[in-house]
């Protein structure tokens, strides 16, 4: 198969374009690439109609006249076009004309390295068209070499790292409580991880001379606790105990579950570095810390339960305004009480009342009753109830969209900020009037000088402070526009009753009649409702 092509042939009076079909079912001459051949070897008032015509009907050689004169000899040559993404120097030839030399190797490479080709050329495939020259016919000279591509480290866990264990709903609309164990039990000599290690890639160029790096690649280590021991090549880690596994930002911790029947005078204060089982209840006054979870099979009163992990209550939680849970996960209980909730994950439960609620994620209120009555909840994700506020027209507020712990920090930063100012301001005068009579050549008596250098450390004190505080209300601010994702909402499933306000992303409306199932969402300025 070969394409048509054209060459320039000369007589002593005469010249003439010979025009060749293409054969075995190659493509046919390119009228344009004809002309621009012809304008650029010095023949400009050809007649492209006529050119046309000619390759339009063109079955064997055919000879056209384009100048009544001998035109110069002209070389083999070819045209050069690197792709765009510079991987591919595709090079199309001409034949020479009458008495035109051909192309050798050298004439080759030098062509390319002068159009800025420097890399990549590809000696054989310029030997395959010495060897047979098809003209009009693209070849591809050289080649750029994409990078070799790496592998990034990855860690194989061999216990359950999923900490989202979220409560069964029953048939009959109640949350089973009773089955949320999600703990990894691990004997000793149990293998907990392995680590298969980053393997880096190789770079490449492209034709014209750029290396082309390879992306990087995620290097990643064995992270772990005590009671975990590491192998010699240090790519398999290992319990050393009977316990269980956990997994908390990245580091693998392995503990014992302490556990006890009641928390009262019998058992004192728990404090364990790792998880606890309370098989009954947490009495009034009493306080259970944990490193890892906390669960309670019974009812917690007014009692303080702080974990690194999850805490489930399965009974329920009954503050008396002053109980405390803490978690750095998730928290579950049956219901929740006149109690302060901060989790650093979802908070779920059949009913909250009168109580502060703070959370990282979710906050959903399902099962029979599923209502949310009184006091404060807040999470920068979604509320999800029942039933908000009550027919009695309860305050109760709902705040999504921002972290909570940044809004409260906020909030008594701009307090400080401003008793902060004051000192300041109060402090100036003072500092002002020794400093004009300084600067006035008034001879300051000694007590004078003392209280005047005092004045001004007291003063520089107070500055420094005000700037430190300002500074972090500046990051605070940052850091709630990067939490405001938008997405944040209040879902309500039969519902949400006046004296409820609810608060999305600093956009508040207190809701004034009843509205039944629907989602508040943030639009604009406003807070408005959506159906389900």
């Amino acid at each position: 198969m070969k394409n048509g092509y054209f060459k320039l042939q000369f007589t002593d009076n005469e010249s003439y374009v010979s025009l060749f079909p293409p054969t075995d079912g190659g493509a046919p001459i390119q009228v344009d690439e004809l002309r621009d051949y012809l304008v650029a070897k010095g023949f400009p008032g050809v007649d492209v109609v006529v050119l046309k015509q000619a390759v339009d009907g063109l079955t064997k050689q055919a000879n056209i006249k384009i100048a009544a004169k001998k035109g110069i000899p002209c070389p083999e040559s070819f045209n050069v076009r690197i792709t765009p993404d510079k991987m591919q120097a595709v090079c199309r030839f001409f034949p020479p004309s009458t008495s035109g030399a051909e192309l050798t190797v050298s004439d080759i490479k030098s062509t390319l390295k002068l159009q800025g080709v420097n890399k990549g050329i590809d000696d054989k495939a310029i030997e395959a068209y010495l060897a047979n020259r098809n003209y009009c016919t693209d070849y591809v000279l050289a080649r750029g070499v994409a990078p070799t591509e790496g592998q990034d480290a990855s860690i194989e866990y061999y216990f359950n790292t999923n900490p989202n264990l979220k409560p069964k709903l029953n048939e009959d609309g109640s949350v089973d409580f009773f089955s949320l164990s999600a703990i990894s039990v691990v004997k000793a000599g149990d293998k907990l991880a392995t680590l298969t290690p980053e393997v880096p890639g190789e770079p490449g160029f492209n034709v014209v001379g750029d290396v082309l790096p390879p992306r990087d690649v995620k290097k990643l280590v064995l992270k772990y606790g005590r009671n975990i021991e590491i192998s010699e090549d240090e790519k398999t880690i290992s319990t050393t105990v009977n316990g269980h596994a956990s997994l908390v930002e990245g580091k693998v911790f392995v503990s014992d579950v302490y556990e006890v029947s009641d928390v009262d005078t019998s058992t004192g204060n728990i404090e364990y570095a790792g998880n606890v089982c309370v098989l009954g209840n947490v009495k009034t006054g009493f306080s259970v810390k944990a490193e890892g979870d906390v669960e309670v099979r019974g009812v917690v009163e007014n009692a303080i339960v702080e974990a690194t992990g999850n805490v489930t209550i399965a009974r329920g939680m009954n503050g008396m305004s002053k109980g405390t849970i803490i978690a750095g996960g998730n928290v579950v209980s049956k219901f929740i009480e006149n109690a302060n909730v901060t989790a650093g994950g979802y908070v779920h439960s059949e009913a909250i009342l009168h109580s502060n609620v703070i959370a990282k994620g979710e906050v959903t209120v399902t099962g029979k009753k599923g209502f949310i009555t009184g006091g404060v909840v807040r999470t920068p994700s979604t509320v999800s109830a029942k039933i908000i506020g009550s027919t009695m027209g309860v305050t109760t507020d709902i705040e999504v969209g921002t972290d909570p712990k940044l809004t409260l920090r906020a909030n008594a930063l701009t307090a400080e900020i401003a008793a902060a100012r004051k000192k300041v301001e109060q402090a100036e005068p003072v500092i002002l009037t020794f400093t004009q009579k300084l600067k006035a050549g008034e001879q300051l008596r000694p007590e004078q000088i003392i209280y005047f250098k005092q004045a001004s450390q007291q003063y520089k004190e107070l500055k420094e402070d005000l700037d430190k505080k300002i500074e972090e209300m500046n990051t605070l601010m940052e850091q709630l526009d990067e939490t405001n994702t938008g997405e944040a909402c209040v879902k309500v499933e039969g519902y949400a009753y006046p004296g409820t306000k609810i608060t999305i992303s600093e956009v508040t409306t207190t809701l004034t009649k009843p509205v039944q199932h629907g989602k508040f969402v943030k639009d604009g300025a406003d807070v408005r409702v959506k159906g389900l």
